[in-house]
């Protein structure tokens, strides 16, 4: 008896630290704050949160958005497989590690918008500020793809692709956002009309203190659930619109992007 009670002790006083390794899974909202960098992960339904400790646990939940700009404040929902660090304290937040992301569904801006017009102009603000600093369009288009529709992020996904492949212009040869080669120096939005649950919102661009005296392009959205996502982009100037664009018939390319290289 002597002999076990020690090894009871033992093991009670280390209880906390095998509980505290153990993981679980939960439903989950993650968000990096931008004002303190501090990325926090809200147990849906509860009024428990943990906050990420490890470098390689960030890495996994910032493939899902931008983690960088401090422009936008995106949120992740998902299933996350959590392993606290530390014993559950009631009212604390708790440290953890995240093994695993599942059923990712992301925000592109947390709070979201209240309005058409907020959504539209905070979404031009961002993006006009990444196109006047010729950001990458492969990096400008992984960045909004939670912006957009399924089908449209597929679409412009798969010019995109294309595109990489070939030494020749198949794909888009415009900004299909502003409707432009050309963008202006900012751009915002105008008239807004409400088309039972879609709105379109005419979006102007102005370049040196001129705006432009018609749309450069109208852009067509609707409310999901939690968020604002763009479906369409229109071109009243040439009386199509993007999607049209991208489900026609692309050129075929005869110009291989390795072979253009020898």
């Amino acid at each position: 008896m002597q002999r076990i009670l020690p090894f009871l002790l033992l093991a009670a006083a280390l209880a906390p630290l095998v509980r505290a390794q153990e993981c679980l899974q939960i439903h989950g909202r993650a968000v990096q704050y931008r004002g303190n960098a501090f990325f926090e992960i809200w147990h849906v339904g509860t009024n428990h949160r943990f906050f990420i400790v490890d470098g390689r646990s960030q890495e996994l939940v910032c493939k899902y958005f931008d983690c960088e700009s401090p422009d936008r404040q995106p949120a992740l929902f998902a299933d996350f497989t959590l392993c606290p660090t530390e014993p559950f304290k009631k009212g604390a937040a708790q440290p953890a590690t995240v093994k695993s992301v599942a059923h990712p569904r992301v925000v592109a801006d947390w709070p979201p918008p209240e309005s058409p017009r907020e959504f539209v102009n905070e979404f031009y603000k961002w993006y006009g500020q990444r196109v006047a600093r010729d950001m990458p369009d492969e990096n400008t288009l992984k960045l909004m793809r939670w912006d957009l529709s399924p089908e449209l992020a597929r679409l412009l996904g798969e010019d995109a692709t294309a595109q990489s492949r070939c030494a020749e212009i198949v794909g888009l040869d415009f900004d299909p956002i502003v409707a432009s080669q050309d963008p202006a120096d900012h751009y915002e939005a105008g008239e807004i009309v409400q088309m039972g649950n879609r709105y379109r919102a005419s979006i102007y661009g102005t370049t040196n203190g001129q705006r432009s005296t018609k749309p450069d392009v109208i852009a067509e959205f609707i409310h999901d659930g939690d968020r604002w996502i763009f479906q369409n982009f229109l071109y009243p100037s040439v009386k199509t619109n993007l999607l049209q664009i991208l489900k026609s018939p692309r050129q075929v390319c005869t110009v291989p992007r390795e072979k253009a290289g020898h």
